[in-house]
C-alpha cells in the first residue's frame, strides 16, 4: 500500500498516472496527502479515470522506465518539500503541481525570485522577435531571469536573448524532460540546462499533446513576478499565460505593435481592457525588478517620476508643471540626476525617459 512510500515516492507515482492541471488529484492530495489519496485510488475511491490510471501505472515498468529516463538526462523529480520548490507556486491552491521533474545547473527557486516571463507568437514577425530578443538581452544585464516555453517564435528569441547575455533562463515545457520539443530545439534545450533549469509536470517520455500547452501556461504565470506578452493574435494561446498571470495578481505587460497586425490583434485588445499595461519601452519593464534591490530603492518622488515616464518622455518644465508648487524645482532636479546615476531614466533629445 501507499503508506509504504514516501511522501516523494506517492507524488512520482501520481505525477505519473495523472494529467498535468488535474485540479480533482490537486484536491485530494492537498485533503488527504500523497500517501493517502494514492492509497485511495488504489482502492478503487475516486474519479475512475484516476482508479485506472494509478492501477496501470502501479501494475507496468511505468515508473522505473520514467525514473530510469530522469536518470539518463541527470535530472531530478522535486516536491513541495525540497528547498528547490518556488514558494510561488502554492498561488496556484489545488491547481498547482504535484511534483515537478527538473533537468538543469540552476536552482529553480532561486532563479524565479526574480523572474519575468516572456510569451508569445510561434509564428512572430521579425520586429516581435527582435522584441523578445532585447528583453532577454536586458533581462540579463539586470539579473533577472526570463521564463518561456522553448517553443517557436517569441519563445525561443528570449530564451536567446538571455543566453546570448550570459543570463539565465527557465524553459517550462508541455511533454517530458527528456522529450526535445520541438526537436529544432535540442541545442537551445541544452544551453538552457547549462545556467538554468528545464522543468516539466509532465514525467519524462510524455509527448507534447495540444491541451498541455495551455495547461503548463499557468505554471510560467505562477513562477514569474511579472509577464510580457510580445505577440499575440485575438486567439493565441499566449493570452492564457496572460490570463492566468492577472488571476495571481501578477503585472502583466504588452508590447504594441502595427494596428495593422493581426499578430499583436490579442495585445491591443487586452490593453484597450485594461488586462495589460503597455510597455512604452523595454527599460520600463524592468524598473519594478530594480525597486526591489537594496541599490535602487524609489522613494515617493522618485515613483511618482518614473511612473508618468511610463506612459510618455517628459521634459523637466514638463514634469515641473505636472508636480506644480507641491515639489521644489531644485527637488525635482536632484531627484531627476539620482535617478540618472542609478541607470532608471536617461535624459534623450526629446526629454526623460525609462532605460
Amino acid at each position: 500500500m501507499a503508506r509504504q512510500l514516501t511522501d516523494r515516492q506517492a507524488r512520482l507515482i501520481i505525477s505519473i498516472a495523472g494529467e498535468p492541471g488535474d485540479e480533482r488529484v490537486g484536491q485530494a492530495v492537498a485533503e488527504f496527502g500523497a500517501q493517502d489519496a494514492l492509497d485511495r485510488w488504489q482502492s478503487g475511491l475516486g474519479a475512475d479515470a484516476m482508479v485506472r490510471s494509478v492501477s496501470q501505472v502501479m501494475n507496468s515498468p511505468m515508473v522505473e522506465q520514467a525514473v530510469k529516463s530522469l536518470n539518463s538526462v541527470r535530472g531530478r523529480f522535486i516536491t513541495p518539500a525540497d528547498q528547490e520548490w518556488p514558494v510561488a507556486l502554492d498561488d496556484l491552491d489545488s491547481s498547482g503541481p504535484i511534483g515537478l521533474w527538473c533537468v538543469g545547473a540552476g536552482s529553480l527557486s532561486k532563479l524565479s525570485e526574480s523572474s519575468l516571463a516572456v510569451v508569445g507568437a510561434r509564428s512572430a514577425t521579425a520586429y516581435g522577435q527582435r522584441v523578445a530578443n532585447d528583453l532577454g538581452a536586458q533581462a540579463a544585464q539586470e539579473s533577472v531571469t526570463v521564463i518561456s516555453g522553448a517553443a517557436y517564435g517569441i519563445d525561443a528569441a528570449a530564451h536567446r536573448g538571455v543566453l546570448a547575455g550570459s543570463g539565465a533562463t527557465i524553459a517550462v515545457l508541455a511533454c517530458g524532460v527528456d522529450v526535445a520539443y520541438p526537436v529544432s530545439h535540442r541545442g537551445l534545450l541544452s544551453r538552457i540546462s547549462d545556467t538554468g533549469v528545464v522543468v516539466s509536470e509532465a514525467p519524462p517520455g510524455a509527448k507534447p499533446h495540444k491541451h498541455r500547452f495551455l495547461i503548463r501556461n499557468r505554471l510560467i504565470a505562477a513562477l514569474s513576478q511579472a509577464t510580457v506578452v510580445v505577440e499575440a493574435a485575438l486567439r493565441s494561446g499566449s493570452l492564457s499565460t496572460s490570463n492566468w498571470a492577472h488571476l495571481l495578481n501578477r503585472t502583466v505587460w504588452g508590447i504594441p505593435g502595427p494596428i495593422t497586425s493581426a499578430t499583436s490583434a490579442g495585445v491591443h485588445l487586452a490593453i484597450r481592457n485594461n488586462f495589460m499595461r503597455i510597455a512604452p519601452s523595454i527599460g520600463s519593464i524592468f524598473v519594478d525588478f530594480r525597486g526591489t534591490q537594496s541599490s535602487v530603492q524609489l522613494g515617493i518622488l522618485d515613483g511618482a517620476i518614473v511612473g508618468i515616464l511610463e506612459t510618455a518622455t517628459k521634459s523637466t518644465y514638463e514634469l515641473a508643471m505636472h508636480f506644480g508648487p507641491d515639489v521644489d524645482l531644485h527637488e525635482l532636479q536632484a531627484t531627476l540626476a539620482l535617478l540618472e546615476v542609478r541607470q532608471v531614466i536617461t535624459l534623450t533629445n526629446a526629454g526623460w525617459q525609462l532605460i
